[in-house]
């Protein structure tokens, strides 16, 4: 074990109670169609532990629209080599909707080297 990897264990253990459990929905891997073109496979989903809140008025990136969301979901819970990206989709409580489910779309995510702890803007 890694310092990195103790990191994201001892976050996970600190923080699970915390979270609501989610959804990250990754794509499936692109497949020919048998006719020069490509299709996409089969989504896979993995449970994790997420979060889903608004961005802080003073902390809003640039550019980031007042309707996306700031979705925190710790990286310890999630399998080994899943990350979350561009391109993928999340379901997790919505507070805002009295933590009825809601999917998002990801947009961008940071994160820190651990892996620790992964920000996602969701639309």
């Amino acid at each position: 074990m890694s310092i990195i990897t103790g990191l994201q264990a001892e976050a996970f253990s600190d923080f699970a109670e915390d979270f609501e459990d989610g959804v990250l929905i990754v794509p499936g891997e692109q497949v020919s169609d048998g006719q020069g073109g490509y299709v996409s496979g089969q989504p896979t989903p993995h449970a994790c532990k997420a979060l889903v809140m608004d961005y802080d008025v003073y902390r809003r990136p640039q550019g980031v629209p007042a309707s996306d969301r700031l979705i925190l979901v710790l990286g310890g819970s999630l399998p080994a080599g899943v990350i979350p990206a561009g391109g993928h989709k999340i379901t997790a409580p919505d507070p805002a909707k009295g933590l009825a489910l809601s999917t998002f779309d990801v947009i961008a995510k940071t994160g820190d080297p651990a892996a620790a702890l992964y920000e996602l803007q969701g639309r």
